[in-house]
C-alpha cells in the first residue's frame, strides 16, 4: 500500500511541476519583454469567497498561484492560475490582468476532457480581453458559446468572471508584501 501511495505522490508532484512550468512558459510567451516575474501563493479570504455566490461557482482550492509580471515599460500584469470543473475533470487555466483590473490575456494550461477543448483556442479566449468584473459574462450575449463545449464554456466564463471580481484584492496583497 505504501508503495502505491509513494508512486501517486511522485506522479502528482511531477504533473504539478509540469503545469507550473507550462504556466511560466505561457506567461513568457505573452510577455517576452518581462523584466521580472515574481510568484506567490495567494490565500483566498472570506471577502474573496463572496465572489463564489455572485458567479455561482466554487473555488477549487483555498489558495491560488499568482505572478506579478513587471514589463520593460515599468507597467505590471498579474497572472492567476486556477481550475474550474469541466464535465468531469478540472480545466486548469491562466488569466492575466493589468493594474486597472482589465483582463489582458487568458490561456488554458491543461484540458483533461475528451470533448470541449475548443475553449482553449485563443480565438475564443480573446473575447474576454479588456473584460472587468462589470463586463457581460452571459453566454450568448456577452460571450460566444461553442457547440459541443457547453459545460466548458460556462465553467470558463464563470471562472474568469470570479477572478475578475477578486483581482483588486490580489493586487493589493502583492503591493503589501
Amino acid at each position: 500500500m505504501n508503495k502505491y501511495l509513494y508512486i501517486l505522490l511522485l506522479t502528482c508532484s511531477l504533473f504539478g511541476s509540469k503545469i507550473m512550468d507550462d504556466t511560466l512558459s505561457q506567461i513568457k510567451d505573452f510577455y517576452p519583454e518581462a523584466v521580472n516575474i515574481e510568484h506567490k501563493m495567494y490565500k483566498l479570504t472570506k471577502d474573496d469567497k463572496k465572489s463564489q455566490n455572485l458567479v455561482k461557482q466554487k473555488y477549487f482550492r483555498k489558495e491560488l498561484n499568482v505572478w506579478k509580471i513587471q514589463l520593460s515599460d515599468s507597467t505590471y500584469r498579474f497572472a492567476i492560475l486556477d481550475n474550474v470543473k469541466g464535465k468531469s475533470m478540472p480545466i486548469t487555466f491562466l488569466t492575466i490582468f493589468d493594474d486597472k483590473n482589465e483582463l489582458k490575456n487568458a490561456a488554458v494550461i491543461k484540458y483533461r476532457e475528451a470533448y470541449g477543448g475548443e475553449v482553449g483556442r485563443q480565438s475564443w479566449l480573446s473575447q474576454f480581453n479588456n473584460y472587468t468584473d462589470e463586463s457581460n459574462y452571459k453566454i450568448g450575449d456577452g460571450i460566444s458559446g461553442i457547440s459541443g463545449a457547453t459545460i466548458s464554456v460556462y465553467s470558463m466564463s464563470k471562472g474568469i468572471h470570479k477572478l475578475s471580481i477578486i483581482i483588486d484584492n490580489i493586487i493589493e496583497d502583492f503591493d503589501e508584501s
